[in-house]
């Protein structure tokens, strides 16, 4: 899937390059360190619309690789990935070099049937507004 995206980057809005950068393994799972990729072979993904098999393994590879991931790099080496997680996403935020953040997994509909989408206006981390 790297690779249509590489040959399609000004297709997907997205430099090239972008596309061909070596992937580099940070957690080691049971089945791969690099499970992204075994997963996208596995499930035959040939392209970003393959939209029911990236969900399937989305879902993979949340479960495994944060339930039995162990992180292979960084401060937190070896550590559980659920253990390992909260203590980098603190660190990375008092470094000022992210920001709490959370998305709506699903299109958000009020009760009066309008539907949001997220945006991040000037300082505000995120705020719903109407899409029409």
């Amino acid at each position: 899937m790297v690779t249509e995206l590489a040959k399609k980057a000004d297709f997907y809005g997205i430099k090239k390059e972008w596309a061909e950068l070596e992937i580099f393994p940070i957690i080691q799972t049971p089945t791969s360190d690099l499970l992204a990729p075994y997963l996208v072979k596995k499930l035959k993904i040939s392209s970003p619309k393959d939209a029911k098999q990236l969900l399937e393994a989305k879902e993979l590879a949340y479960k495994e690789g944060f339930y039995q991931g162990v992180m292979k790099v960084g401060e937190f080496k070896g550590e559980k990935v659920e253990i390992a997680k909260p203590k980098v996403r603190e660190q990375l935020i008092k470094a000022g070099e992210a920001f709490a953040y959370s998305e709506p997994e699903n299109k958000v509909v009020s009760r009066s049937g309008d539907e949001w989408c997220v945006r991040f206006p000037g300082s505000y981390p995120s705020m719903l507004i109407p899409t029409h």
